[in-house]
């Protein structure tokens, strides 16, 4: 009855809000976010859009045959407040802990992430992506699916690596996936001086550790760099993070897109603005809870 009387309003509110939201939201939000706003309010996929979520989507059947090991082990998000470092500073990950292959086969991005994913990538130009949190590779392989983009993936589990390159090789070559904790990883990619248009943080889904890794990742950006953070609804605590983040004087603009939230890496020179989705659709609850 819940999910019921949530479709209703959200449908409801969709209609009494299409004209705002076309004649108004999309004329302040900068037009490299259109095509993502435009999906989250019509939901509604181009044909070559329909054509690649079909084509990822069909990896995800796939799974068992692509792993060596039967358990795949892997760090978990860890709850609220139990975020920890260590002596140097960084970051201690979840408890590392086996589940069966098979149930993979239901985790990483859905076609509508994925897709919602590839526009905002798309959009803004993207080229060089940073990406905290691989696991079977499916968001890697929408980034992967916009012509011209590289990819740089961080994923401590070599079992969840594994799958995730065997994934994304039927997209494109044009990925790197290090095999390490998230501290570790962006310290190497800092002294090789890399550069990065886009991080997208999908990891520990905890507002000290969204916190931590937001800051640990400046040094790769430059003025205009996208940050894409996952699951802004995911918990109170998680919430709270983003909240933060979008007083940030660091950040010119961001995006609430509901499963996604967008910050814009500023040069201090622009007045901050704030674009949310939630003017003109149902907020989403929080997804969990006590956390």
């Amino acid at each position: 009855m819940k999910k019921v009387s949530f479709y209703v309003s959200n449908l409801v509110k969709r209609v009494l809000n299409y004209g705002k939201f076309k004649n108004e939201f999309l004329k302040r939000l900068p037009k490299e976010f259109h095509g993502a706003a435009r999906l989250l309010f019509y939901h509604t996929f181009t044909p070559a859009e329909k054509e690649l979520a079909s084509k990822i989507e069909s990896f995800r059947s796939r799974i068992p045959e692509l792993s060596s090991a039967k358990e795949i082990y892997s760090y978990t998000s860890p709850h609220s407040n139990s975020f920890a470092t260590d002596e140097q500073g960084n970051a201690l990950p979840g408890e590392y802990l086996g589940s069966a292959v098979e149930a993979h086969m239901k985790t990483g991005s859905s076609t509508f992430n994925g897709i919602l994913l590839r526009r905002i990538v798309e959009g803004a130009g993207v080229k060089r992506i940073l990406e905290l949190g691989t696991n079977t590779g499916f968001s890697g392989c929408y980034f992967l699916s916009v012509p011209g983009t590289e990819l740089v993936t961080i994923e401590g589990s070599d079992a969840l690596c594994e799958i995730a390159k065997q994934n994304m090789d039927r997209i494109s070559d044009k990925h790197r996936i290090m095999n390490m904790l998230f501290d570790e990883a962006i310290s190497k990619l800092i002294e090789e001086k890399a550069t990065f248009d886009c991080v997208f943080i999908d990891g520990q889904h905890e507002q000290k550790a969204t916190l931590h890794y937001t800051q640990r990742v400046l040094p790769l950006l430059k003025p205009g760099a996208l940050i894409v953070h996952d699951d802004i609804y995911w918990s109170e605590d998680m919430h709270a993070a983003w909240e933060q983040m979008v007083q940030d004087p660091k950040f010119s603009q961001t995006v609430d897109l509901f499963y996604k939230g967008i910050c814009v890496l500023g040069n201090g020179a622009e007045n901050k603005a704030h674009y949310d989705m939630g003017e003109y659709l149902p907020r989403p609850e929080i997804f969990r809870k006590n956390w």
